[in-house]
């Protein structure tokens, strides 16, 4: 088991604590809305680094199936007590890395993620095992956190990416081969800083298209 699995499969019984996760899935998928993601039926949607399945659950209510995609057991049990608690027969789950080449099962009208990147060692091979795992036609929407020179975290254990530029990582997704680019901000999280002033964390929704 590598470092990154054994560290979230100990932080998923503790995961849903946090308010500001529970309110960020929502406020991520109402940027989806915002974005047009939903206008036309999702027959199938994918969430790559899904955790405990914040916002596969939003994403379960918008699309007609879901499939929640993770590394970790620990965090993908959670996500498995809350399907079989709500009685979802639209959510199912998958545990796989792709960033160490696991194969992904199936094409999706949508593959979402939530949080997820600034995690991923080996970026540029994720998304285009991402943009693979794409249907002609289908969408991307990628939620992290604007640049943030590693202040966000109180622990940087398992953060790869002091958050995002938006110009660079758009730049990523066009060499990748995805167009209609686009990005806005779907959140601000405001956590206390040192001294205990609050700092603001903005956190983008970066959409694209799979031609």
């Amino acid at each position: 088991m590598t470092d990154d699995v054994a560290l979230f499969n100990a932080r998923a019984a503790a995961w849903d604590a946090s308010p500001h996760r529970r309110k960020l899935a929502q406020d991520i998928a109402a940027a989806m809305e915002r974005a047009g993601l939903f206008r036309q039926p999702v027959p199938d949607a994918l969430d790559f680094g899904c955790g405990t399945g914040l916002l596969t659950l939003e994403l379960s209510r918008r699309c007609e199936r879901v499939t929640g995609l993770d590394f970790s057991p620990g965090m993908l049990a959670a996500l498995d007590a809350k399907i079989e608690a709500a009685g979802l027969g639209n959510v199912a789950t998958i545990l796989a890395d792709i960033a160490a080449g696991d194969p992904l099962p199936g094409r999706y009208d949508l593959v979402a993620s939530a949080m997820a990147l600034h995690h991923v060692a080996e970026l540029d091979a994720v998304l285009r095992r991402l943009f693979a795992a794409a249907q002609k036609g289908g969408r991307i929407a990628l939620a992290d956190l604007d640049s943030e020179g590693g202040a966000f975290h109180d622990d940087n254990a398992g953060v790869h990416h002091f958050g995002f530029d938006r110009l660079e990582l758009a730049d990523t997704l066009a060499g990748i081969g995805f167009t209609d680019i686009d990005a806005a901000t779907a959140a601000v999280i405001e956590k206390p800083g040192p001294g205990g002033s609050l700092r603001s964390f903005p956190v983008f929704l970066m959409t694209a298209r799979k031609p």
